[in-house]
């Protein structure tokens, strides 16, 4: 035989005794000593689904109010009147359209754009 048949044999045999081995441990029966249940069980009813969601409902309610009370009790400034009020007062910064919005994109520079086509179209067809 040859080398690898000779593993191979091994690989088998050790195979079939762990086999055996662990036909020994299936057939073990292990006893117990019996357990006794002394007392009664009982079940803590919790509060139902539909009663845990009014209470959040309720929750959200009350703080609502709560809030509105605070604010009818805050000074004037502190008003939902300036939440429509358009003009936000003190505001220092400027447009936030030159930040957030590519050159490419604005107004002035599709402007500039244009006007340089139209004076490359011109040059082209103008005879000199």
């Amino acid at each position: 035989m040859t080398e690898g048949e000779t593993d191979a044999v091994k690989g088998f045999v050790v195979a079939c005794l762990a086999l055996a081995g662990m036909r020994g441990a299936f057939a073990e029966e292990a006893e117990l000593a019996p357990i006794v249940v002394t007392g009664t069980f009982e079940l803590r009813p919790g509060p139902s689904v539909t009663d845990l969601f009014t209470l959040h409902l309720q929750k959200q309610i009350e703080t609502k109010r709560a809030l509105e009370e605070t604010l009818v009790r805050s000074p004037w400034y502190y008003s939902k009147y300036w939440n429509y009020v358009p003009i936000k007062f003190g505001s220092s910064s400027p447009d936030p359209d030159q930040f957030f919005k590519a050159r490419y994109l604005t107004f002035d520079y599709q402007n500039d754009e244009w006007e340089l086509r139209k004076a490359e179209k011109q040059s082209l067809f103008d005879r000199r």
